[in-house]
């Protein structure tokens, strides 16, 4: 996260590698009833994950600075920038492996 770095819930994704889309968070939440008078919120953070096929970025709109910072990647992978924290970027990572190694679930 950069100090003074606002994206203002904005960033871009390439539309398959042609062109670049302006994409907005969304904040969706979700009340779901549990039991009688007992409720839970969830988020939905799926919603705001798009295909990056060769890019994500964002662009910082404070004290009309020309920063801007791009992540291009060499797979088409999900992404999101601003979900939890502001000035982040998030790339989901598909794991394949042949046999276990401890980590996780295979």
């Amino acid at each position: 996260m950069f100090d003074g770095f606002n994206a203002n819930k904005t960033f871009w994704t390439d539309s398959n590698g042609l062109e670049m889309q302006e994409r907005h968070f969304k904040k969706f939440e979700h009340k779901m009833e549990i039991y009688k008078n007992q409720s839970m919120t969830f988020n939905d953070i799926a919603g705001n994950y798009y295909p990056i096929t060769s890019a994500i970025a964002m662009r910082d709109f404070s004290n009309n600075s020309n920063l801007q910072v791009t992540v291009m990647n060499d797979r088409a992978q999900g992404g999101s920038a601003d979900l939890h924290d502001n000035s982040t970027i998030e790339l989901m990572q598909n794991r394949v492996i042949l046999r276990d190694d401890d980590k996780g679930v295979i």
